[in-house]
Parts: structure tokens; sequence; C-alpha cells
């Protein structure tokens, strides 16, 4: 089979992980030989926008792909990488970009991929100088047009107030039949979450 790139790559946090994740790693599939998943502010956890441990978040991606994509997950491979500096500093977009080009090469020992990415657009053109813009292909789905505005925000606000339709519309599965766990450790993390840090 021709793909149209060799490698893709695919970046989120997945706190947690909701259909718009899936159908961009499916995509991804479609497109690449094979596809890289790398979650996010590893480091982070107990906070209002990264509740979830990283070793939580693999184990419901690992679960959701193989029932989304089935023998097709074996081209999937998953890595992590520690968030560089606070959830919303703007200052250091370059050096994050930086930072995460250099992590993701070291990992998959590339210089040359594709990064999916279904947020705003702005947001990931920000993130590399041209030295960089020249080894990657951008891949863009925005999902505010494809999902009526979904977020993992959005699906969080519906785990605190529990709003079971709204979670099992935009969630796999692997997210619904843990609702037991998730919404009774969210609530209490929502109700005393950790501060958000930068490396030092």
């Amino acid at each position: 089979m021709k793909y149209k790139h060799k490698i893709g790559l695919f970046l989120a946090r997945m706190q947690p992980l909701h259909i718009a994740h899936l159908d961009i790693i499916e995509k991804a599939l479609k497109e690449c030989e094979k596809v890289y998943v790398c979650l996010g502010s590893a480091n982070k956890v107990d906070m209002l926008r990264n509740p979830f441990t990283i070793d939580f978040r693999k184990q419901i991606l690992l679960e959701a792909l193989i029932e989304r994509v089935g023998v097709a997950a074996t081209r999937v491979d998953v890595f992590e990488i520690p968030d560089w500096s606070y959830e919303n500093d703007t200052n250091e977009t370059i050096e994050w970009g930086r930072y995460f080009y250099y992590n993701v090469v070291s990992r998959i020992q590339s210089k040359r991929f594709a990064i999916y990415y279904n947020d705003d657009p702005a947001i990931i053109n920000g993130w590399f100088d041209s030295e960089v813009k020249d080894y990657i292909t951008l891949e863009l789905l925005d999902r505010s047009q494809h999902y009526n505005g979904l977020s993992a925000t959005k699906i969080r606000d519906a785990i605190i107030k529990n709003n079971m339709e709204y979670v099992c519309k935009y969630c796999p599965t692997a997210v619904v039949k843990r609702m037991d766990i998730i919404r009774p450790y969210y609530i209490e993390v929502s109700q005393n979450p950790k501060p958000d840090f930068a490396m030092e």
C-alpha cells in the first residue's frame, strides 16, 4: 500500500480521550506507514486541566485504539513528553517547538514527519521556526469545525455535572466504562487541584 507519509505524529494530552483524538489517529493510520502518538503533560497530574496520570491515559488510549482500528493499532507507538512550561505560557512558543521537535526526533529517529493536529491551526503554526518547518508537514483538522466545539474541557465539565449523555456521545467505551473511577477522582481533584508548574 502506498502511503502519503512515512511517519505521522499526533500530540495530545487526552484528559480524557475523546472521539476527535481517535478520528485523527485513524486518519493518520490511513495516510502513514507508521504513526506515533505523543502524550503531552506527562509530568503533570492532579490538576484541573491535567488530572489523570500518564499510565492511566496510555492504558485507555491503547484499549480504545484496539477496539477502534483492530490490528492497525500495531502500527501505532505511544510515547510521552513532559511539559516545558506553564500551561498558558505563550512567551516560550518557539522554545517549546524546538523542545518538542528534538524530543520527537530522538524518539522516532527521523527528522522528517507529518504532524496531525486537531486544535486551532494558529497555535501550532507559532511553534516552529523556519529551520524546523522545512522538516515537518502539518496535517490540520480543526475540531471546532467538525465536532460542535468538542474539547476535553467540556468533557471534564460534563463529568463533574454527571452529564453521562455528553460523555457517552463523545468518549469511547474505554473512558465510559471507567466513569465509576474517573468521576469521583476528578471531583476530588477539582476540589483541591495541584498548581501548574514549569521546568526549572
